[in-house]
């Protein structure tokens, strides 16, 4: 059977060694900037961390994998020649800016889709196909049946799923709680991590903090699914962590049983859970870090530390000794494409015992502390000769000390400086406003705005040929298995009835839009605040897009629009988007009356239930910019993003924006006028 890949964290070089000794395949690491984990170490020299591990036969793949701001796009740049020049095995993405870049500077390094990219179906996979990107890492909130489905859609990417460590409360690449609140965006690897603090939900306390999942004992059953790759989540944690994950893996794949005990005392949130994959969703899944749960972790790192003293062999080469009458002896190893040879001291004639197979080839099996181990052994042997058994081990030591540098040569991928200079489209300043449900679709909804968004599964013939000029679809944020052949359906249903435009959060609806033949305005959940991100996205067939709501009023007008922009100027904020509901209890959705609440020192946040397929946290304080909109630059559009307001509400925000007026009672202006970490 071919095992997947055993991918390790690597959040330092302490934590690079451990896992490089418990044997693992491959590990994942950042440089010093644009990478999701900015509190870890992190890597000064990537070329030194990649040379290490290539000597060692461990792929390497650098995250470069934040969302950058327009005055972050030069550094960016030279980053990205850090990590080309590294050659490293690839580089995880999750801004298409980034992808633009990568296009323009080095193609022919690989690129994965970071989980930032929010991926849970097949469209959103084929569509990042389609843009060259070589592997995608699946959404942590999968069940095994959708992760297949990936698999069976797109054979020809590698796929990598997480299979241990921590899981976020928010939908992968959704969460806006730190950056909403404290001004440090999950996004751009400074999450303060609030989730983790006391939110009180339907009588239970934490209801923010997940258990760690954990897969590991069932590491054979997900090599089943065809999976590329199983990723070991951790790069904040010890060096103990990752190396006692990647051992437990590795004996689970050769059918042992996993010490689960041992990887609950050296981490563990009240145990572990394998809620998404199993579909299991309730209020099981949760658990928080104890005193309990600490009181093992000593114990259990020394026994990892010891486990590790000597370094795992997972290296296969094959070594060829050649032993002549009157020449030098020679041995050539081979291992991972690469071939050394050294030559030893001319035999001599046996007074006594002659060198026979078995005595050299137990000589050469001698690779104990090195990454290699024996998989083939050829003797080459003329009859009665001797050569020392301390002859044959420097000639082995030579041999692995140069295949091991061979190894860890670096090989550079090409790189062209990019050319960072787009040219402006021209501004189109008009008003949206997006619906949560057909209630809020009225008449006078419709005169106020230039363009109404209503959910596509909520739109029919009457409503279509009311407003032809102003109605268009929207797509739902997330789409899970069958949800995405229905959202399919209607998209089509809506151009059938002359719909030309529809919204899109995500790169599935942005698939599923482009079936379906309609033009796309990007909502301001896709993460947009550069110039390049911005001029991916139009290729991808968007006519028009907001900006991210994490962007400042700085980072707006240093934008150059390749297509017209909009920004957020009112709504409830999704600050997490859930699939497991907080609300949920262990017996599913009894207890909940579909209004849920989440309760916390800084006051009360409704949850916004979308037909129990997922749930959104809402801000309580409405996002208003109507008294600063003369600060808004030049030609952007208006998004007035709708939750709970009934359509009279609805309307009297346009009027009050309209007017410049204060908004009254609570509101917030996000992060508009602060500075985003």
């Amino acid at each position: 059977m071919q095992y997947p890949e055993i991918l390790a964290p690597a959040g330092g070089m302490a934590q690079l060694e451990a896992a490089a000794a418990a044997g693992c395949d491959a590990v994942y690491l950042g440089a010093k900037a644009f990478n999701a984990r900015m509190g870890a170490d992190n890597f000064e020299s990537l070329s030194e961390a990649v040379s290490y591990c290539h000597a060692r036969g461990i792929r390497v793949y650098v995250t470069f994998n934040t969302l950058l701001q327009e005055a972050e796009l030069p550094r960016a740049a030279e980053t990205l020649r850090e990590i080309a020049e590294s050659g490293a095995d690839g580089m995880l993405a999750a801004d298409l800016g980034t992808v633009l870049l990568w296009k323009a500077c080095c193609p022919s390094l690989p690129i994965h889709a970071s989980t930032q990219m929010t991926v849970h179906s097949p469209a959103g996979a084929k569509l990042l196909s389609s843009l060259g990107f070589s592997r995608v890492v699946l959404a942590r909130e999968m069940t095994r049946e959708e992760i297949e489905a990936v698999v069976r859609a797109v054979p020809q990417m590698e796929t990598e799923v997480f299979v241990h460590g921590a899981l976020c409360m928010s939908v992968s690449g959704q969460c806006y709680l730190s950056s909403i609140l404290g001004g440090r965006s999950g996004n751009r690897g400074q999450c303060a991590q609030p989730c983790r603090l006391d939110f009180l939900c339907q009588g239970r306390h934490y209801a923010l903090s997940l258990k760690d999942l954990s897969l590991i004992g069932r590491a054979r059953e997900i090599a089943g699914t065809g999976v590329t790759s199983l990723k070991i989540e951790g790069r904040l944690k010890r060096p103990e962590y990752a190396a006692a994950a990647v051992l437990e893996l590795r004996k689970a794949l050769r059918g042992e049983t996993a010490d689960l005990s041992l990887l609950e005392d050296v981490f563990s949130r009240s145990g572990f859970t394998s809620g998404y994959w199993d579909g299991k969703r309730d209020a099981r899944m949760f658990g928080r870090r104890t005193a309990e749960d600490a009181a093992g972790e000593k114990e259990a790192a020394a026994r990892v530390r010891s486990a590790i003293r000597v370094p795992s062999a997972h290296v296969p080469a094959d070594m060829l000794l050649t032993v002549r009458r009157g020449q030098n002896a020679v041995l050539t190893v081979k291992a991972r494409g690469r071939s050394v040879t050294v030559q030893g001291a001319v035999p001599e004639e046996a007074s006594n015992r002659p060198l026979d197979r078995e005595h050299a080839e137990n000589a050469l099996k001698k690779l104990g502390g090195t990454p290699f181990f024996a998989e083939s052994i050829r003797i080459d042997l003329d009859e009665g000769l001797f050569l020392p058994g301390s002859a044959m081990n420097a000639m082995r030591q030579e041999a692995v000390n140069m295949l091991s540098a061979a190894l860890g040569e670096i090989s550079p991928w090409p790189f062209t400086p990019p050319d960072l200079s787009l040219k402006a489209a021209p501004p189109s300043p008009i008003s949206r406003a997006f619906l949560s449900n057909r209630t809020q679709a009225s008449d006078e909804v419709f005169s106020l705005f230039d363009r109404v968004y209503l959910p596509a599964g909520e739109i029919d013939d009457a409503l279509a040929k009311r407003w032809p000029d102003k109605l268009c679809a929207r797509c739902e944020r997330f789409s899970f298995g069958v949800s995405e052949e229905k959202l399919l359906s209607d998209l089509n249903r809506c151009a059938s009835l002359g719909i030309s435009e529809c919204a899109v959060s995500g790169l599935a609806g942005i698939e599923l839009a482009r079936e379906a033949a309609l033009s796309m305005h990007g909502e301001c959940t896709l993460g947009i605040l550069n110039s390049l991100s911005l001029s991916m996205y139009a290729s991808l067939g968007l006519r028009s897009s907001d900006v991210s709501l994490e962007c400042t009023k700085g980072n707006l007008e240093a934008i150059t629009p390749s297509i017209p922009i909009g920004m957020a100027v009112y709504g409830h904020l999704p600050l997490m988007t859930f699939r497991s509901c907080p609300a949920r209890s262990e017996s599913g959705c009894g207890r909940c009356g579909g209004n849920p609440v989440l309760h916390d020192r800084g006051g009360d946040f409704p949850i916004q239930c979308h037909q129990k397929r997922f749930s959104v946290m809402l801000n309580p304080k409405p996002l208003w910019l109507g008294d600063l909109k003369d600060e808004l630059p030049h030609g952007v559009a208006t998004s007035f993003y709708f939750t709970h307001e009934s359509a009279e509400g609805c309307a009297r925000v346009k009027r009050q924006f309209d007017r410049g007026e204060a908004l009254g009672g609570d509101f917030t202006r996000a992060l508009f006028r602060r500075k985003l970490l």
